[in-house]
């Protein structure tokens, strides 16, 4: 658990959680080349050094981690995430400096991905060149444009994959976010389609809240929306609805005290990964700022290990 508590992105979160069908999904060609027998290993620590300053929060998410290949061989992948409503001509230089400072300090090669979720069609940057006359360097870098998979979020080639919701979540909002009673709509059709899919009971816990976390509510319409969902639980049992509904209350109840999110947030840990550490628990009782809480909260609820925490 880190010492500070930041506002991580969901794409971060997602990417901790279903690493393995968001490759498949938007860079297949990397993903069938990766030997999943073998677990990836995130390199937070390592970005952290070659990059404080990267800017974190909803709008953009980096993730560095090292991939076992089929040929035996291991290779780091820098994962960078826009989500932002307008394209940053400035990607290619800084996908360019992360990975010049990475060789530099680490000496291993790493190949970028970026993930792209404006609106601008046309905007599909997939390289960095600089130099004069005749001379120069080149970086290439492999690209995913999230408004691709418009009108393909329902092929059956995609049902099985938890990463179709995420981005489905993302393009919901994009459209309506002007809208909040069309984004109410969508997110209740996005949680109906979501429980007829069949996914494990952790996946629906992760991706229930992820669909929160990128379909955000203003206030005034969050009691409208759960009532429409009551409605919905009577024509289609969804028993996991509960937990969200719960954590919902939970974050919007002002007058929670610290004993009760703290308590919440070892319960998660213990009911997923079994016996929580003393460190870990001595850690989140001296936690006194409420937002740090809910999202640790939030993150132990989608965190896939313990060690991550």
């Amino acid at each position: 658990m880190p010492d500070t508590i930041q506002h991580d992105s969901p794409w971060k979160e997602a990417l901790d959680r279903f690493l393995r069908p968001f490759l498949e999904l938007a860079f297949p060609e990397v993903a069938c080349r990766i030997c999943w027998t073998v677990d990836p290993i995130a390199l937070e620590q390592e970005f952290r050094e070659i990059a404080p300053d990267a800017e974190l929060g909803p709008l953009r998410a980096d993730k560095l981690v090292k991939v076992r290949l089929l040929d035996g061989t291991d290779q780091w992948l820098l994962i960078h995430i826009e989500v932002q409503m307008h394209y940053d001509p400035d990607l290619p230089r800084r996908l360019f400096d992360y990975c010049c400072r990475i060789h530099s300090r680490f000496r291993c090669p790493v190949f970028p991905l970026a993930v792209l979720g404006d609106t601008r069609p046309t905007w599909r940057p997939d390289r960095y060149t600089g130099g004069f006359a005749d001379h120069g360097l080149t970086l290439r870098f492999a690209v995913c444009k999230l408004s691709d998979f418009e009108g393909r979020l329902d092929e059956p080639v995609h049902r099985d994959n938890q990463a179709i919701i995420v981005i489905a979540a993302h393009l919901g909002t994009r459209r309506h976010h002007r809208d909040p009673e069309r984004l109410s709509d969508c997110r209740l059709e996005l949680t109906r389609k979501l429980h007829s899919l069949g996914h494990t009971t952790e996946d629906l816990r992760s991706l229930m809240l992820l669909i929160d976390w990128l379909m955000p509510l203003p206030s005034e319409h969050k009691v409208s929306f759960r009532k429409k969902l009551e409605e919905l639980k009577k024509e289609k049992p969804m028993p996991h609805i509960t937990l969200y509904e719960e954590f919902a209350r939970e974050e919007g109840r002002e007058a929670a005290t610290l004993e009760t999110l703290q308590e919440s947030i070892a319960e998660v840990l213990a009911t997923r990964f079994g016996e929580v550490p003393g460190e870990i628990r001595e850690r989140i009782g001296s936690l006194v700022d409420k937002q740090r809480l809910r999202e640790l909260h939030r993150r132990a609820i989608l965190v896939p290990k313990l060690e991550e925490f």
